[in-house]
């Protein structure tokens, strides 16, 4: 009998062992369940404080400053940068196949300040784009000279070819002294002097119609990616000294929820040239829309 009573004592303490793991499990997932949507519910609370502020910023047109929401949820602030800076670059968010970019070589207010030099360098395509994932690239740079407006054709690919010319009449980047070889480090590109980006192409457009004073004068590029599947950086550099005209905004907004920070940003650009201006520039009458 004295064994037998042993035996129930261990078998109690076994079951009761197996119910503690078993409860102590439950409340663990039960906590980390609460503790997620926690997080989700700020995250999403974040976001939405951020984009209200980038709402504020984009309505006002000046950066926002720290302001309380309530219920734990504040807008840290929002910085604006008018873009490009004095001798710097226009960089491009991530374009995809097909997508447009466009960039302003006159004010596009007036027309009347415009970028004065004959040349232009290009960058685009990730450092870690290979094969025909190197996107090949159509530019077309307007200018206006005295019979009115005038679009001047590029088309680069980086996929290797004979005599530099491709398969599909694109010319190869050595074509413009350029090259798809090496990652390229510019500098230019962020108000921080010091935090280069990287691309793997570059080319530079010379001989372009241009004039320190009156026409012909530079108006407009616009660049388009071909066969890539996934988004690639673009970037357009002034050379010789001279400056991009002011033409777009970034706003970047932070906001907080507890201890969750979500940061959104919104590239603008204010005056885009609609798609079907490619097609429009060569037709011989009206195009309705």
């Amino acid at each position: 009998m004295d064994k037998q009573k042993g035996q129930v004592i261990l078998i109690l303490i076994l079951v009761v062992t197996v119910a503690l793991v078993i409860g102590l499990s439950v409340i663990q997932k039960s906590l980390s369940d609460v503790s997620t949507s926690t997080k989700v519910e700020q995250s999403a609370r974040a976001f939405s404080a951020a984009e209200a502020g980038i709402e504020k910023a984009i309505q006002t047109d000046k950066a926002v400053n720290f302001f309380s929401l309530g219920n734990d949820v504040k807008l840290q602030g929002v910085e604006k940068n008018d873009v490009p800076a004095l001798g710097q670059a226009l960089e491009y968010p991530p374009l995809s196949k097909e997508e447009v970019a466009q960039v302003w070589l006159a004010d596009p207010d007036t027309l009347s300040n415009y970028y004065k030099q004959p040349s232009l360098d290009i960058y685009w395509g990730s450092t870690q784009a290979t094969g025909r994932e190197q996107p090949a690239i159509e530019i077309k740079v307007i200018y206006q000279d005295a019979s009115g407006f005038i679009s001047l054709p590029f088309y680069i690919d980086p996929v290797t070819g004979t005599s530099g010319q491709l398969s599909n009449g694109f010319k190869d980047p050595s074509n413009y002294g350029g090259s798809c070889s090496n990652p390229l480090l510019v500098t230019s590109l962020s108000k921080n002097s010091t935090d280069a980006r990287a691309f793997k192409c570059k080319v530079t457009l010379s001989g372009l119609p241009n004039s320190t004073s009156g026409l012909p004068k530079l108006i407009l590029l616009r660049a388009r990616f071909l066969y890539n599947s996934t988004s690639q950086p673009f970037a357009v550099a002034p050379t010789g000294g001279d400056s991009l005209p002011v033409q777009a905004k970034i706003f970047t907004s932070t906001g907080v929820a507890g201890e969750t920070q979500r940061v959104v940003q919104v590239f603008r650009l204010d005056k885009v040239v609609p798609p079907y201006f490619d097609y429009a520039i060569f037709s011989a009458g009206d195009i309705g829309k």
